[in-house]
């Protein structure tokens, strides 16, 4: 089962916490998130919604970001009752399951402005690591698509480039030990950890992709290139560290993810 496999790295997360003192409040809260977030996604397994209302309201979000507060001039959070919400991290892989949906129905117009649109917004936030993961499974479907020749190698152009700048201009904010940097508190902890989570972690993008090869559906192995970049990212210790870092948005992205790739005829 899809869920039961970012368990691990959850799990090697909250020793890691544990370990360095973290309080219970801090690290009960991502297990308590996937329990919830799961039982809600098996009880919408039915309910069908449209493809092109997935990309809008992802992009709605995610340009939300820039009417609240900063934090050293990154914009990527919203604030609701009880916690905040990273946009990024919490809508773009129901995003990407949306764009290649669109992208197979040749719905060219819907698929090339909301991936640029997406793109775009990542890069002003800016959001280095989610843009990277971001980009390349859009690449794929782009490159790999029934798309006009000058339409997909000028899209690909663009997000290649919005990509190199979050590169270039990286945010200076201050990793969090117990988000960012819960693999170096695995390491610090002990070598045998530090390994267990760096292959926990990709076996998360690697079951996916081995799915989507297995199944004959495209949607999976995108989603699983998605996670494989926003994993490498998280190992510079400078970026989130999905599942396993404190926070909701990865795990309810996962869990919208996982409802929308199961709802198989999601109406377009």
């Amino acid at each position: 089962m899809p869920t039961a496999a970012i368990l691990v790295p959850c799990v090697l997360g909250i020793v890691g916490m544990i370990n360095d003192g973290i309080p219970v409040r801090i690290w009960m809260q991502n297990p308590i998130y996937i329990a919830v977030f799961a039982f809600v996604a098996c009880m919408g397994m039915n309910v069908r919604i449209p493809a092109r209302a997935v990309v809008a309201v992802s992009a709605l979000l995610i340009a939300l970001t820039f009417l609240g507060p900063d934090i050293g001039g990154v914009h990527r959070w919203l604030s609701l009752p009880g916690f905040t919400l990273n946009a990024g991290a919490a809508v773009l892989p129901a995003s990407v399951v949306a764009l290649r949906r669109l992208a197979d129905e040749r719905r060219t117009v819907w698929c090339l402005c909301g991936a640029a649109f997406i793109a775009g917004m990542l890069c002003m936030q800016p959001d280095a690591s989610q843009l990277l993961a971001f980009a390349l499974p859009v690449l794929v479907l782009l490159i790999g698509g029934e798309f006009h020749r000058a339409v997909k190698w000028s899209g690909a152009g663009v997000l290649v480039l919005l990509t190199l700048l979050s590169w270039l201009h990286l945010d200076t904010l201050v990793p969090a030990s117990h988000t960012e940097g819960i693999l170096t508190l695995l390491r610090k902890q002990s070598v045998l950890l530090y390994l267990a989570g760096i292959l926990s972690l990709l076996l998360v993008p690697a079951g996916l992709v081995i799915r989507g090869i297995r199944e004959n559906r495209k949607c999976w192995t995108d989603i699983g290139l998605y996670y494989a970049m926003m994993s490498i990212a998280a190992f510079s210790g400078r970026f989130p560290v999905p599942f396993m870092g404190y926070g909701a948005s990865p795990i309810l992205g996962y869990s919208i993810m996982i409802w929308l790739c199961h709802t198989d005829d999601l109406s377009l």
